[in-house]
């Protein structure tokens, strides 16, 4: 499989990367691993309100709707 970044003109991959970021807003699923909790949040340096930064960060674009 090949990178499709390395094929994009630096234009296309800034685009590229915007839409992205587009799509993080308010829709990164985190898991705490200390404690469990779970929420939605829109970076992925969030850090639990226990404390802990041993988060878990998954882009919710990345799951099947049905």
């Amino acid at each position: 499989m090949s990178d499709l970044s390395s094929q994009l003109s630096p234009d296309e991959r800034q685009e590229w990367l915007d839409k992205i970021e587009t799509a993080n807003h308010n829709n990164i699923f985190c898991h705490c691993r200390r404690c469990g909790q779970e929420w939605i949040d829109s970076t992925f340096e969030a850090t639990c309100q226990c404390g802990s930064s041993d988060v878990e960060h998954i882009s919710c674009w990345q799951f099947p709707d049905d």
